[in-house]
């Protein structure tokens, strides 16, 4: 053979898998799972002072996987408290003059977190909005809650569907790539046979942008500070519009029932850059998910060949980890390259799809992230942005101590 032939031909596979990579890096955006709808709602009381009298609202949508408030206004008398819950009882969110539940602030609607904002989201396709307590003052002309719109969270059946697509061979593609079979598995089947993934799901968490998009992240280290990917979002706008849900799992394997889940509000974008695609940011009531327990990371150089997992939120579904690939013969994944998009990313089989946006990539002997899943492709070649890249640019938000 001729080496120097040889070695062009090498050297023509890796600029076409970088320039592969620098496309789907463009492209790469966070999985739709939701639309906003228009309406007209309001909440008033037919008393001038003492109980609230009204009658509750109804928000239903048929088949939809969650349904989320948006307050254009609101406006209440102290002692008047709204809240937003589930036909069950099980999720209820409160809100009134003296003391909000969590919430988000959704700028392309132009809301300003006082007066309009959003209220948390509600699992399954019914939300009853109602007003309680007895009002210390008089109610007055400008007080009451109106909804111009909520969001609607697509049929779970549909998100799917999405999120498995693949991109025709060779073109830029998103965050998802099954290799073969889908090897992913539930993380609560995982709790009697590998404890080391199952344990390191703990502080992954599901993302909803905006009402109506979806992207995973995770807490790093033991202070206020989570990652995601810069393309699920990038400015302090997206970040104030996000819930976070943590333990949004299977409760049993096998079961499909969730857990219960816990949801806190985004609340300051810390750093993030669109070469490495990380995005580092914090969480309003961090009390509430310090339980979850954190990452670490690995900002050694990767290297080919080393056992990794990935717990991810595919498709926006309960938590889920990728452990093994039978594009790797069935065995446990493992770094393929860590010279993938111009030497920025870890390459690897393990699956992944659209929602899987900002997952750790942890390796199996450091227990700590290596690498922040962002890329897949339809040739089982998935991507996540090196760690040890990232690492110089975050340092100082951990005072220069690797979690």
């Amino acid at each position: 053979m001729n080496h120097a032939s040889s070695n062009v031909r090498r050297l023509g596979c890796v600029l076409a898998l970088n320039t592969l990579f620098s496309l789907a890096a463009s492209a790469a955006e966070p999985l739709v799972a939701g639309i906003t709808r228009a309406t007209d709602l309001r909440l008033v009381s037919t008393a001038s002072r003492g109980a609230a009298e009204t009658k509750p609202i109804v928000v239903t949508a048929q088949h939809a996987s969650y349904i989320k408030i948006h307050l254009s206004q609101f406006d209440l008398p102290r002692g008047v408290t709204l809240e937003i819950a589930s036909p069950d009882g099980s999720e209820v969110h409160r809100y009134s003059s003296k003391a909000r539940d969590a919430h988000t602030v959704d700028a392309a609607l132009d809301e300003d977190g006082l007066s309009s904002f959003g209220a948390m989201s509600i699992h399954g396709d019914t939300a009853i909005l109602r007003l309680t307590g007895t009002a210390e003052e008089p109610w007055e002309g400008h007080h009451g809650v109106h909804v111009a719109h909520y969001d609607e969270g697509l049929p779970l059946d549909q998100v799917a569907r999405s999120a498995a697509a693949s991109p025709p061979e060779g073109a830029a593609a998103g965050p998802r790539a099954i290799c073969g079979a889908n090897d992913l598995q539930p993380v609560a089947c995982l709790a009697g046979h590998d404890s080391q993934a199952y344990n390191a799901a703990r502080p992954v968490a599901r993302l909803l942008i905006g009402g109506r998009s979806l992207c995973t992240a995770w807490r790093v280290g033991s202070d206020n500070r989570l990652f995601t990917n810069n393309h699920c979002f990038n400015s302090a706008a997206g970040v104030a519009s996000t819930e976070v849900w943590f333990n949004h799992q299977a409760a049993q394997c096998g079961s499909g029932v969730p857990a219960a889940v816990t949801k806190v509000s985004g609340a300051a974008l810390l750093k993030t850059d669109a070469a490495l695609d990380y995005s580092l940011f914090t969480v309003n009531q961090f009390e509430n998910i310090a339980r979850f327990g954190y990452l670490g990371l690995d900002v050694g150089t990767p290297r080919p060949g080393q056992e990794i997992f990935i717990p991810q939120h595919p498709g926006g579904r309960l938590k889920e980890l990728s452990v093994t690939s039978d594009a790797q013969g069935g065995g446990r994944c493992t770094l393929i390259s860590t010279a993938a998009n111009g030497g920025r990313d870890a390459s690897y089989s393990c699956d992944t799809q659209g929602g899987s946006s900002g997952s750790p990539v942890i390796g199996r002997a450091s227990n700590r992230v290596v690498a922040l899943h962002h890329l897949g492709w339809g040739n089982c070649t998935n991507s996540g942005a090196r760690i040890d890249l990232i690492w110089p640019q975050v340092k100082q938000y951990f005072n220069n101590i690797v979690p």
